[in-house]
C-alpha cells in the first residue's frame, strides 16, 4: 500500500537542504573530512545490561578493518570513539597511524538521573582516567574538559539513557549552558531525530542562552569558551563498520595547503573541533542501517558467544526480568550455534555485509532451495565492496526478500512435514483442554534432565521442541530479531520526540491509528461491528486504518488488506481461520504508514503482532474487547476450574500488553477492574456499538417474510447457530410456548454447526439459513419478539437491530443484554429458560403490550447514536479529528 509519508517527505527535504547548504559553507581545497563517532572491538562494555550480562561487547570490528573503511568511504582524516576509552586510538598511534585521540563517555546529569553520552577528542591518558572520574557528574566532566581545552561534542542529543519518568523538556535548555557542539547527523539514528537536534539548535539565539542562564543560576561562559556560538557536527556511530565514513563531519581548515607542512590532520582537525569549523554530511536513514547494524551483530554472536555462566547472571547487577531476559537470549543464541546450516547462513551473511563476495566453492555447494537467498546475500556483497554509498538501500531491499524467501520455505516445510506424518489428523481430534494441558514447561531441573522419564503427556519436551526448529525458522528469527531492536532502540523515546517537535513547532508526527482484526470478511459478530466501524471512519474521514490478513478481500480506502503467507483451522475454533500475515511486511508498513497508536480487536495472530509493535515503535496500544473468552469456553469444552484459571492467567498477560481495554457492558467493566484481572479502573473503558441507519420499521407480512399465515406469532433467533450462542436452549423453549400457543411458529436465521440438531429438535421451525444483513430489517419488523439465549454475547449487535426495527427482546439477565434491554419496557430479562419461555408467552397474550412495547424498543435504540458513542470512543482513546 502506498502512503501520503507526509512527515517523511518534509524531513528527507529538510535533510537535503540541510546537507546541500553545509556542503557549500567551505572551500573544497580547505576541508579535511573525518567520521567523528566509529566504535571499534575496545567498545566492549555496553550500556546494555542484556549485554553486559551475556559478557557481550558492543563490536568485534578490528581497528585495522574500521580504517580501511574510513578510508574507503572518503575519510581523509581518522578517529575511534569507543566507550569511555581511547586504546584503540593509542594502539594504532603506536603503529604510526596519524589517529585523533578519542572516546565516547557515558556520563550522568545527576539533578535528571539521565544518563548521556559524550564525545570528547584530544586528551592524552593521563586526562583519560581524569575523565572517567568525573563521567559520574556532568558538570564536573565539563568543568574538567573546559579548564583543559578538550573539545567536547553532545552525541544523539535526543536519545539518552533514562528509566523512570519521562525527561522534562528543561533539561535540554540547561544542556545549551554545557556544551558548544552538537551532533546533528548521527548514522544510526533516525533522519526525524537528527533534524528536530538541527532545528533545535538553529534556534537558538543569544537572548535565549541570556534566558536560560538566568533562570538556572548558570553563568553562559562557565562550561563553554564561545556559549552564543553552537557548532553542528556529524558521525556514522558505527559500530560493525558496515556504514562508517557515509556519516561524517567536513571540518574547515583555513590554509590547509600551507599547514599539512607542519601539521598532522589530526591536529588540524583538533584546532577545528575547538573553533567550532565543522559542517556534518549524511544521507537520510529511517532504521534500515541500524536493522543490518543489529543483524550483522546477531550473525556474529554465535561466532563468539561464550556461556556466562548461570551463577553469574545471578549475582550480577540487575532486575530479575533483565537476568530471565538474558537467559533466554543467551540459549537461543546458543541454539543457533547447535544448528550447523545457520550458523553457515550466518557466517556468509556478516562476511558479505563486510563486502567480502562468497567463493566459487561456496556458490556451486549451495543447495537448490537456498540459491535465491544465496544470490541476494552476493548482491549485497558485491554492492559493499564496489558501491558502497548505495550499500543501505541494496542491504534493505535484499533482506526483505530473503525474509520472504525464508518465510516461504518455512511454510513449505511445515506444511509437507504434517502431510507426512500424519500430523494433520491427529491434530484433528485435538481438543483445547488438551492443548492446554500439554503445552507447560516444568519448573523442576530434574525434569530437564531426567534420560528415561515417561511420556506424561502434559510436559512440553523442550529440547526436542528446539532440535525440531527448521533452518528458516532460526533464519526467519535472526532477521525479524534484528528489526524489532531496531526499530525499540531508535524509536524507545518516541513520547520525548513528539514533545520536543511540539516544543519547536517542527516536523510534528502524525496522529494516526492502525487498528488490527484477524477477522474482516467473516460471519461474526467482531467483523459486522468492523465493518460498521470502517464505515464511520470512511465518512469522517478519521485518522485510522484498519488492518487484516485476507487472501480474498480487496483494500480500500481505510482499510489494508495483507495476504497470508499461511492459513489453517484450529480443530477446537474451526470458524475461524487462523490466517498468517509476513510480519516483516506488517512491521514496515507501520513504520511507513507514519502510525503512532495502535488499537487491536482480536487476540489471535494480529493481536500478537500488534503487541510486537507497540513494542518495537513504542506507541500506545488500545485493546477493544468483543468476546467474553472464558464464558465461550466454559460452554464448549470439558474444562475444570484449574484449566480455567489457566486460561484467565493466559488472557491476563495478553491484555496486560495494553495501555488501554474497551469494553462493551458493566460486567465486563467490573470484572477486569477486579483482583482477577487487575486493572485500574482509568484504564477500563466502557464503550458501545450501533445499529446501521436502515434499521428501522418495515411494512412487511408474515407470509412474505417467513412464509406463514399471517396471525401466527412468531419468535425469532438471528445469529450463529452454535453452542455458545445457547441455540440448544431452544427446542425447550419451544415446545413450552407451543403448549400455550399451538399456533406459534420458531424462524432461525443464520447457519452453524447445530443447525442439523436443531432440525431434528425442532422439525417445524423456519431455518432461514444466512439472511443478507439489509434484508434483516423486514425479518425483524415481521417477527412478534426475538429470543436470545446466549449467556456468551458481550454486546448484542442484533438486540440493537431488532429494538431498533421496534421488535422487543427476551434474553438472559447478563451482560451486554442487560445493559441494552430494560426489563418489561422494551423486553424481558430471564434467569432461566423456564423463565424466558414464560416471559414470551405472557407478552404473546397481551396484544395490547405489543404495540407499547414496540414503540419503546425503538426510543431505546435511539440511545445508541453511531456520532455520540464514535465521539466519545475517539476522546478516551485520545484520537484527534482531522
Amino acid at each position: 500500500m502506498k502512503f501520503k509519508k507526509l512527515l517523511h517527505n518534509e524531513i528527507i527535504s529538510e535533510l537535503n537542504e540541510f546537507t546541500k547548504e553545509q556542503q557549500n559553507r567551505f572551500p573544497s581545497d580547505e576541508i579535511l573530512t573525518i567520521d567523528l563517532h566509529c566504535h571499534d572491538y575496545n567498545s566492549n562494555e555496553p550500556d546494555e545490561i542484556i549485554g553486559r550480562l551475556l559478557t557481550l561487547p558492543e563490536s568485534w570490528q578490528e581497528s585495522e578493518s574500521l580504517i580501511n573503511t574510513l578510508r574507503q568511504n572518503g575519510c581523509n582524516a581518522l578517529t575511534i570513539t569507543n566507550h569511555n576509552n581511547a586504546r584503540s586510538c593509542y594502539e594504532m598511534q603506536d603503529r604510526g597511524e596519524d589517529i585523533l585521540t578519542g572516546a565516547e563517555f557515558a556520563c550522568t546529569v545527576p539533578d535528571f538521573s539521565v544518563g548521556i553520552h559524550v564525545l570528547a577528542y584530544g586528551f592524552t591518558p593521563e586526562q583519560e582516567s581524569k575523565l572517567n572520574k568525573y563521567r559520574s557528574s556532568i558538570y564536573k566532566f565539563q568543568e574538567y574538559t573546559y579548564e583543559n581545552d578538550i573539545p567536547t561534542i553532545w552525541a544523539h542529543p535526543l536519545y539518552h539513557y533514562k528509566y523512570k519518568d519521562a525527561l522534562p523538556l528543561d533539561f535540554f535548555d540547561k544542556m545549551l549552558l554545557l556544551f558548544e557542539r552538537y551532533e546533528v547527523l548521527n548514522g544510526q539514528r533516525d533522519t526525524w531525530q537528527n533534524m528536530l537536534v538541527k532545528n533545535w539548535i538553529q534556534g537558538i539565539t543569544p537572548q535565549t542562552i541570556d534566558d536560560i542562564a538566568k533562570k538556572t543560576g548558570i553563568k553562559p561562559d562557565t562550561y563553554c569558551r564561545n556559549p552564543y556560538l553552537k557548532s553542528m557536527a556529524g558521525g556514522s556511530d558505527s559500530h560493525m563498520g558496515i556504514f562508517a565514513g557515509l556519516t561524517g563531519t567536513r571540518v574547515h581548515v583555513q590554509g590547509l595547503k600551507v599547514k599539512k607542512e607542519t601539521m598532522k590532520n589530526s591536529e588540524m582537525v583538533l584546532e577545528a573541533i575547538k573553533a567550532g569549523n565543522l559542517a556534518p554530511f549524511g544521507t537520510n536513514n529511517s532504521s534500515e542501517k541500524m536493522t543490518v547494524t543489529f543483524l550483522d551483530y546477531f550473525c556474529q554472536v554465535p561466532m563468539h558467544l561464550e556461556d556466562p555462566g548461570l551463577l553469574r547472571l545471578i549475582l550480577h547487577k540487575g532486575s530479575p526480568l533483565q537476568k530471565f531476559l538474558a537467559f533466554i537470549v543467551g540459549n537461543g543464541f546458543a541454539e543457533l550455534t547447535r544448528h550447523k546450516v545457520t550458523a553457515k547462513f550466518l557466517k556468509v551473511f556478516h562476511e558479505c555485509f563486510t563486502g567480502n563476495v562468497p567463493g566459487l566453492k561456496d556458490r556451486i555447494i549451495v543447495p537448490k532451495n537456498y540459491r535465491p537467498i544465496f544470490s541476494e546475500a552476493i548482491k549485497m556483497a558485491e554492492t559493499r565492496k564496489n558501491n558502497p554509498p548505495e550499500s543501505v538501500r541494496i542491504f534493505d531491499e535484499s533482506i526483505y526478500n530473503i525474509f520472504n524467501h525464508l518465510t516461504e520455505l518455512l511454510v513449505q516445510r511445515l506444511t509437507a512435514k504434517f502431510k507426512k506424518v500424519g500430523t494433520i489428523d491427529e491434530f484433528k481430534s485435538l481438543r483445547l483442554e488438551g492443548l492446554i494441558r500439554y503445552f507447560e514447561v516444568p519448573s523442576f531441573m530434574r525434569m530437564y534432565t531426567k534420560t528415561n522419564k515417561k511420556k506424561t503427556g502434559n510436559i512440553l519436551d523442550f529440547n526436542k521442541f528446539m532440535d525440531g526448529l527448521p533452518f528458516p525458522a532460526l533464519a526467519s528469527i535472526v532477521i525479524y530479531s534484528a528489526s524489532f531492536v531496531s526499530s525499540k532502540v531508535l524509536y524507545n523515546s518516541r513520547g520525548l520526540l513528539k514533545n520536543f517537535a511540539k516544543k519547536l513547532g517542527k516536523l510534528e508526527h502524525p496522529e494516526r491509528t492502525l487498528w488490527f482484526t484477524d477477522t474482516f470478511e467473516d460471519t461474526n459478530g467482531v467483523a459486522l461491528v468492523l465493518k460498521s466501524m470502517l464505515a464511520e471512519i470512511q465518512k469522517k474521514d478519521l485518522p485510522i486504518d484498519i488492518i487484516v490478513c485476507s487472501s480474498t478481500l480487496k483494500p480500500e480506502d481505510h482499510l489494508i488488506v495483507v495476504p497470508p503467507v499461511a492459513e489453517f483451522t484450529l480443530p477446537f475454533y474451526q470458524q475461524q481461520p487462523v490466517r498468517i500475515p509476513n510480519i516483516l511486511e506488517v512491521h514496515r508498513l507501520f513504520k511507513d504508514g507514519e502510525y503512532d497508536k495502535i488499537i487491536t480487536s482480536t487476540e489471535g495472530v494480529m493481536g500478537m503482532i500488534s503487541i510486537l509493535l507497540k513494542n518495537a515503535y513504542s506507541v500506545p496500544a488500545y485493546f477493544y474487547v468483543h468476546t467474553d473468552w472464558m464464558t465461550f469456553i466454559k460452554t464448549n469444552f470439558n474444562v475444570d476450574q484449574h484449566d480455567l484459571n489457566r486460561i484467565r492467567r493466559i488472557l491476563r498477560a495478553f491484555y496486560k500488553n495494553f495501555d488501554k481495554l474497551f469494553v462493551l457492558n458493566s460486567d465486563q467493566e467490573k470484572w477486569f477492574q477486579s483482583s482477577a484481572m487487575g486493572f485500574d479502573k482509568s484504564d477500563v473503558f466502557l464503550t458501545a456499538h450501533w445499529a446501521k441507519n436502515y434499521f428501522k420499521p418495515v411494512d412487511i407480512e408474515k407470509n412474505i417474510a417467513f412464509g406463514t399465515t399471517n396471525g401466527d406469532p412468531v419468535i425469532l433467533f438471528a445469529g450463529r447457530l452454535s453452542e455458545e450462542k445457547g441455540v440448544m436452549e431452544l427446542p425447550a423453549i419451544y415446545t413450552k410456548i407451543k403448549q400455550a400457543h399451538p399456533e406459534a411458529k420458531i424462524a432461525l436465521a443464520g447457519r452453524g454447526p447445530a443447525e442439523e440438531s436443531l432440525k431434528e429438535a425442532m422439525p417445524d421451525a423456519i431455518f432461514m439459513g444466512w439472511v443478507d444483513h439489509s434484508k434483516l430489517p423486514e425479518v425483524y419488523s415481521a417477527a412478534d419478539i426475538m429470543i436470545l439465549p446466549s449467556k456468551f454475547d458481550t454486546f448484542g449487535c442484533v438486540i440493537l437491530e431488532a429494538l431498533s426495527c421496534g421488535l422487543p427482546v427476551a434474553a438472559y439477565n447478563t451482560k451486554g443484554p442487560k445493559d441494552i434491554i430494560e426489563d418489561g419496557v422494551n423486553g424481558f430479562l430471564a434467569r432461566s429458560k423456564t423463565q424466558l419461555a414464560d416471559f414470551i408467552i405472557s407478552y404473546l397474550d397481551d396484544s395490547k403490550a405489543k404495540k407499547n412495547f414496540r414503540k419503546k424498543a425503538i426510543k431505546r435504540a435511539e440511545n445508541y447514536n453511531a456520532d455520540l458513542i464514535m465521539n466519545r470512543f475517539l476522546h478516551d482513546a485520545g484520537i484527534e479529528l482531522n
